[in-house]
C-alpha cells in the first residue's frame, strides 16, 4: 500500500460513515477531516499542546475511542508512552497499515487495542493521564464509561475530557440546528423530513456538561473539577502581560485587556448560535 492510497481508504471511509450515518457529504468538511486524522505529525486538535503545559511530566498516557490513532501516533512520534483503545475495525486496520506504510516501529501496532470504552482492558491506577476527545457521545452507557476512566487513573492523575455538549442549538455530526437534547423520536422525524439518515441517533448519547459533573460527583473518587477554559484564560492573561509594552500598562490593565477579549467572545458566540456545537471541555485530578 502506498501513501496515496491509505489515504484514499481514509477518504472514503470518513465519507461512508458521514453518509451512511448522518446524511453529511460536503467535500469540503471530507478533505479537512482526512488530513486533520491522515496527518499525524501534526497536532492538529491541540490536546498535546494543553497536556504539556499543564504537566510537567506527563507519564503513561491512554486515549479512550483512538479514532485512526492520530493523537497516539502523534504522542510516540515525540516520545511519549502513550496507548489507545478504539472498538471500530476500520479505523484499527487503518492504524496499522500507516504504520506499515510510515516504516514506524512494528511494536506501535499493539499501542491501540480493540476495546470499548466501558470495558478497559487495563488494571486499576494505571494511567497518568487519559483522555477522551469528541467521542464520548458515542459510547453506549457515559456513566459506565467515565467510571471506567477513573478507574484506570492513578491518584494525582489527570482525565482530560472534551465532547459535545448538547445543551445547544446544534448537532455537530448532522450538522443541523437541533433543540438541546431533542427528543430521539422528534428528532427522527425531523430528519426524514430532511431527508437524513436516522441511523445516526443509534449511536448519540445528549451529553451535557451538568450530566458529566454529576457523574464524576457520584463516582466515588476524590476529585477536583476545572473547565480547561478557565485555565486557556490565565495562559492567555499570561499571554497579554508579556506582549503588552510596559509604557502601556499603566493605561491598559492586563485585567481590562483580558474583559474586553471575554466579552468578545461571548458576543462573537452569540452569532453562531444553530451554526456551531456547544463543548464540555474538563481537566478532572484524581486525589489520593
Amino acid at each position: 500500500m502506498t501513501p496515496a492510497s491509505l489515504r484514499d481508504f481514509l477518504s472514503e471511509s470518513i465519507r461512508r460513515d458521514a453518509l451512511d450515518s448522518f446524511g453529511v457529504a460536503d467535500p469540503q468538511w471530507l478533505e479537512q477531516v482526512t488530513n486533520n486524522w491522515f496527518d499525524d505529525r501534526r497536532n492538529y486538535d491541540g490536546r498535546w499542546r494543553v497536556i504539556e503545559a499543564r504537566l510537567s511530566t506527563v507519564g503513561k498516557v491512554l486515549d479512550m475511542a483512538a479514532g485512526c490513532g492520530t493523537f497516539v501516533l502523534n504522542g510516540l512520534r515525540n516520545h511519549r508512552d502513550v496507548y489507545g483503545i478504539e472498538p471500530e475495525e476500520w479505523k484499527l486496520r487503518y492504524f496499522r497499515d500507516k504504520i506499515d506504510v510510515d516504516r514506524l516501529p512494528d511494536m506501535w501496532s499493539e499501542r491501540v487495542l480493540r476495546a470499548e470504552g466501558e470495558s478497559l482492558p487495563f488494571p486499576d491506577s494505571h494511567f497518568d493521564l487519559v483522555t477522551t476527545y469528541q467521542t464520548l457521545e458515542h459510547v453506549k452507557d457515559v456513566r459506565v464509561c467515565v467510571l471506567e476512566l477513573l478507574r484506570v487513573l492513578k491518584a494525582g492523575g489527570a482525565l482530560y475530557l472534551r465532547a459535545p455538549d448538547y445543551n445547544s442549538f446544534f448537532e455537530p455530526h448532522y450538522q443541523l440546528p437541533f433543540l438541546p437534547r431533542m427528543n430521539k423520536a422528534l428528532a427522527a422525524k425531523y430528519l426524514r423530513a430532511l431527508g437524513r439518515p436516522t441511523r445516526g441517533l443509534e449511536n448519540l448519547q445528549w451529553t451535557t456538561e451538568k450530566d458529566i459533573v454529576g457523574i464524576l460527583k457520584s463516582s466515588g473518587f476524590r476529585l477536583t473539577i476545572e473547565r480547561s477554559s478557565a485555565f486557556r484564560r490565565r495562559l492567555r492573561k499570561a499571554e497579554i502581560s508579556a506582549l503588552l509594552p510596559r509604557m502601556l500598562r499603566n493605561v491598559f490593565t492586563v485585567a481590562a485587556l483580558n474583559a474586553a477579549w471575554e466579552i468578545g467572545l461571548r458576543l462573537y458566540a452569540l452569532t453562531l448560535i444553530g451554526r456551531r456545537e456547544n463543548n464540555i471541555d474538563l481537566w478532572i485530578t484524581k486525589l489520593g
